[in-house]
């Protein structure tokens, strides 16, 4: 059976979002910013914990606007003592992530439940799987006519072994997730050619699978009612999620990878949004000569902007080559056409302040030294220049 196709808006708003980095970011349900307590601090350190509260925000604000004048009410009182639950947790600081991930994680399907009873006690398992993977299990188990709850079950046998999933079982539910796949003969195609190549790593393999099924539950379509749950796989996994849900198909297809955006808002912060503005309208230009391959690059830039967030210490290692200078490459430009000058010269004020905002950023949300952020900071903003300035130079004929 055919996939039923996006609306073309619904594409071309996303695409919007992916030119600019600026993306709001999945982050917790309020502004981390502003976090004053042992428990909004320990919820804003923890991409995961991030994931959940977001997602129980979402729950809720959905929940208030939907249900009966009674409902709400009782709502607002359950969600008052479940607070209070959720601060008693700072009474054991050096426990304080192990208890609210329950709390959360519980507390996202009571009030989900009441607006979406189908995914909603699916996606808390999923959340659940760093924390309790066992547990996962058994709940995924609940499941056995969902395709992606297969796929999660393939993922616990592989990188949690801990949560007790057989091979036999892993084999059964990875023949449940390929049978999904037979219905799309473009992404199965695509999954042959990565499995059958002995360069990929068996990581990448399983972690593509992962991905299509993903995909296929359209968590980008339906954003404002289902959150990220999943994101978790970076920060655990590596480069072989990286890798995995990166540019993939080349075409409208790599539209929403990698399917998790930023973490916090790194990219929402006035130098960054002053660098990507400075970039759009060379930017516009060159997307309308790409073709659709442009897609594939909108997704590497995204993906760039997720490991910045999420793993800033990938930007302290060497590049394997010597690295080029996309300042000088700017100053050097001599096209007005595809890219004025003075768009050019917006660019080049901007480069420093993001520089120095992407190094306090680093420091305060993920704890590097002021030199490993000041390092990092440089190679964040000179591989997010790089991939624009390549792209323009490639479809615009500039340079």
């Amino acid at each position: 059976m055919a996939r039923p196709v996006p609306p073309l808006r619904s594409i071309l708003m996303i695409v919007g979002l992916l030119l600019n980095v600026g993306t709001p970011a999945v982050a917790a349900s309020f502004d981390c910013q502003k976090a004053s307590t042992p428990v909004e601090r320990a919820i804003c350190a923890s991409p995961e914990l991030s994931e959940l509260d977001s997602t129980l925000g979402a729950h809720y604000n959905r929940a208030i606007t939907k249900l009966a004048p009674d409902q709400r009410d009782a709502l607002r009182t359950g969600q008052r003592t479940w607070l209070k639950a959720r601060n008693a947790c700072a009474a054991e600081p050096d426990k304080l992530a192990a208890c609210l991930q329950p709390l959360l994680s519980q507390r996202v399907v009571e009030v989900g439940t009441l607006t979406q009873p189908d995914t909603a006690a699916l996606d808390a398992t999923i959340a659940s799987i760093p924390y309790h993977p066992t547990e996962a299990a058994q709940g995924l188990r609940r499941y056995p006519s969902s395709e992606l709850a297969a796929a999660w079950r393939v993922y616990l046998h592989r990188f949690e072994p801990v949560s007790g999933v057989t091979q036999e079982e892993a084999d059964a539910s990875r023949q449940q997730v390929l049978k999904a796949l037979a219905d799309d003969d473009f992404a199965r195609s695509v999954f042959s050619d990565i499995e059958n190549d002995q360069s990929v790593s068996r990581d990448r393999v399983e972690l593509t699978l992962l991905r299509m099924m993903i995909e296929r539950a359209q968590y980008a379509f339906f954003a404002d009612q289902r959150a990220y749950v999943h994101c978790f796989v970076f920060s655990r996994q590596g480069e072989a999620a990286y890798d995995a849900f990166g540019s993939l198909y080349g075409s409208t297809r790599d539209t929403f990878a990698p399917i998790c955006a930023p973490q916090g808002n790194l990219f929402e912060q006035g130098p960054w949004k002053q660098l990507s503005s400075s970039f759009d309208a060379a930017l516009s230009t060159a997307s309308g000569n790409a073709g659709t391959i442009r897609f594939a690059s909108y997704a590497d830039w995204h993906l760039m902007a997720l490991r910045a967030t999420v793993s800033p210490r990938d930007f302290l290692k060497a590049p394997a080559a010597k690295a080029d200078d996309p300042e000088q490459n700017v100053r050097d430009w001599t096209d007005d056409k595809s890219w004025p000058k003075k768009q050019r010269q917006q660019a080049l004020a901007a480069v420093e302040p993001a520089r120095q905002a992407t190094s306090i950023w680093l420091q305060h949300e993920r704890g590097l030294s002021a030199g490993e952020a000041q390092q990092a900071a440089r190679e964040i903003v000179r591989q997010w220049m790089s991939q624009r300035l390549d792209f323009i130079s490639e479809n615009s004929g500039a340079g």
